[in-house]
């Protein structure tokens, strides 16, 4: 996305997937794919021509311009600019089943993968890991913008909210001008809503998590303007979270540190080390097993559910420390604290 004086918060809805047609869901699935290609392909073009790309006082920016010189054929042009009917790396006839616009913003999301790179390398040097090191299999989505997307309300007993998508997989091959359509229901919550109607959508981006569950990310830009005023100090609560120990909390204000407290929780504790005595034990008794030749699957099935439950255990408690110290803790501070950033370590 281009840089904007609001801030940009991004609200994560998951995808009804389990509602759509077999046909949306394949035709989702090409269209990341494809993104994915052109972006590894940005990203290789970047790199080959990297020391004439890269602009600014201290070389960490990419010129968008000159990589569609390289990338992207132009015979419509405004007056006073010259048509390109040849560029080295043609994009539009390697990738004939994307839009121009479409490709401009996969070339938008691989300059922003590079820049982030650049600044990452200058904080850890050979260190920082190279865009294109990226494994292969995993998809990178593209930032879609508002003129190729919009989200709309509809009262069916589906879904009420649906995402209207951009599809030209099969439209700029046959040489269409109106492009199909992907309609993509969503998980909608009053959560979601609230957050998205703090400010304006920009942009969208559909990716799959680790789990392959489907996710909708949708920037909203907040304009800032009075937020801030206040006669009333910002402070920051502060929480680390331990083990035998539920967390510490410290308040920090302008001026100075607050108030720092512990808590403990002894249930967590005594559930904890209950769950690592028997994970102990099964692991012991599985590797015996393994080492006789025995039959060991029972063994692995109980210690799976055993470590399930030990993580179980240890989130609950997490969560619960979370709510439960955020309040016992505001009702103690000094009233005059008018904001707080609730930040975990």
């Amino acid at each position: 996305m281009g840089r904007s004086k609001g801030v940009i918060i991004s609200v994560k809805v998951p995808i009804n997937w389990e509602i759509m047609t077999e046909r949306t869901k394949q035709r989702l699935r090409e269209a990341l794919g494809r993104d994915t290609r052109v972006i590894h392909a940005f990203l290789r073009i970047i790199e080959q021509h990297e020391d004439e790309l890269l602009i600014g006082k201290n070389k960490n920016r990419i010129d968008s311009s000159k990589l569609d010189q390289l990338t992207m054929t132009s015979l419509k042009v405004k007056s006073g600019f010259k048509q390109r009917p040849n560029v080295p790396h043609d994009f539009k006839t390697r990738f004939p089943r994307i839009s121009q616009n479409e490709l401009q913003e996969c070339r938008q999301t691989a300059v922003a993968l590079f820049e982030s790179y650049r600044a990452l390398k200058g904080m850890k040097g050979r260190f920082a890991s190279r865009p294109t090191s990226i494994n292969c299999s995993r998809r990178i989505p593209r930032w879609i913008f508002t003129q190729r997307f919009q989200l709309y309300e509809k009262k069916t007993s589906i879904s009420r909210w649906w995402l209207d998508v951009r599809d030209s997989l099969d439209s700029v091959h046959e040489g269409r001008v109106h492009h199909d359509r992907l309609n993509i229901p969503l998980k909608m919550s009053p959560y979601h809503l609230n957050q998205i109607n703090k400010g304006e959508i920009k942009a969208l981006q559909i990716f799959t998590d680790r789990k392959r569950k489907w996710w909708a990310s949708i920037a909203v830009r907040i304009h800032t303007t009075g937020i801030l005023k206040s006669d009333f100090p910002v402070a920051i609560l502060g929480i680390d979270l331990g083990i035998e120990k539920a967390g510490c909390s410290t308040l920090l204000t302008p001026e100075k540190v607050r108030e720092t407290r512990f808590f403990v929780q002894k249930d967590k504790v005594i559930n904890l080390l209950k769950y690592d005595n028997l994970v102990a034990d099964l692991q012991r008794e599985l590797h015996l097993r393994r080492v006789a030749g025995l039959d060991s699957d029972e063994v692995s099935r109980r210690l799976r559910r055993i470590r399930s439950k030990r993580e179980r255990v240890l989130h609950e408690s997490m969560i619960g420390f979370l709510f439960g110290s955020y309040l016992t803790i505001s009702r103690n501070y000094p009233r005059n604290i008018h904001s707080m950033l609730l930040l975990v370590v």
